[in-house]
């Protein structure tokens, strides 16, 4: 099983209520902006970017990490 990324921990952590301020606001941020306003994100923070797409739009992916956390 492969291991997970920072960004899928910040997820995690998110989901769980575990994030720090910064990291709730910009997840929140990045899972509310349109593909525009995502694009211009990622070029700051391109894995949580990528990884907050994907447990928006990618069936299983959340499974996926919960999985992998343990």
């Amino acid at each position: 099983m492969e291991e997970l990324t920072q960004a899928e921990k910040e997820i995690y952590y998110w989901q769980y209520g575990r994030s720090g301020s910064f990291t709730t606001r910009l997840i929140e941020t990045i899972l509310n902006a349109d593909t525009l306003n995502q694009a211009k994100l990622s070029l700051g923070f391109p894995e949580l970017v990528e990884a907050a797409q994907r447990f928006q739009n990618e069936s299983g992916y959340w499974k996926s990490i919960q999985e992998r956390m343990k």
